[in-house]
């Protein structure tokens, strides 16, 4: 559970309030083979003064995140075959928002998986006949907690 909260904190930590930035853009997912991939596992990110270039690992692939990025709104496009361009102008009220809607689903997805893991304890306490499903409880309301804390302060960060 501490490293899912961990991983939520990473997340959060690349993303901006002033501006679009590279840990930012990672933490979107691409559609692959049936499959949502962050960006940051398939591409490389790097900022090049006013834009933001996406290189994936695998050019066929850059279809696939130009469409992610499209889809949330972000002004992406394919630089050439190998690589994708993202503008980065000033930040608007409707952007903020966008941020904050996705810091609030990185949230959710955070809880989620610390519920999933939450369950398995549970089922593997049951299995065994041995353990204390208290302590994974509270285990489980302490990351949730915590992840809560981590939202509220970047949505703060924001300015929404």
């Amino acid at each position: 559970m501490q490293t899912t909260v961990r991983h939520l904190a990473e997340q959060r930590a690349g993303i901006r309030s002033g501006t679009l930035s590279v840990g930012f853009v990672q933490t979107f997912r691409a559609s692959l083979r049936r499959n949502s991939v962050v960006i940051g596992k398939l591409a490389s990110v790097t900022s090049r003064g006013d834009r933001i270039v996406i290189t994936p690992f695998d050019p066929a692939n850059v279809p696939a995140v130009v469409k992610a990025l499209a889809d949330a709104r972000m002004n992406a496009y394919a630089l050439d075959p190998r690589t994708v361009c993202l503008g980065i102008p000033p930040i608007s009220g409707e952007q903020r928002a966008e941020l904050a809607k996705h810091v609030k689903k990185l949230g959710e997805e955070a809880k989620v998986a610390v519920r999933s893991i939450r369950q398995d304890a549970r089922k593997e306490i049951a299995a065994r006949g041995r353990g204390s499903e208290r302590a994974v409880q509270e285990a489980t309301d302490a990351a949730v907690v915590e992840i809560e804390r981590l939202v509220k302060a970047k949505l703060a960060e924001v300015g929404t």
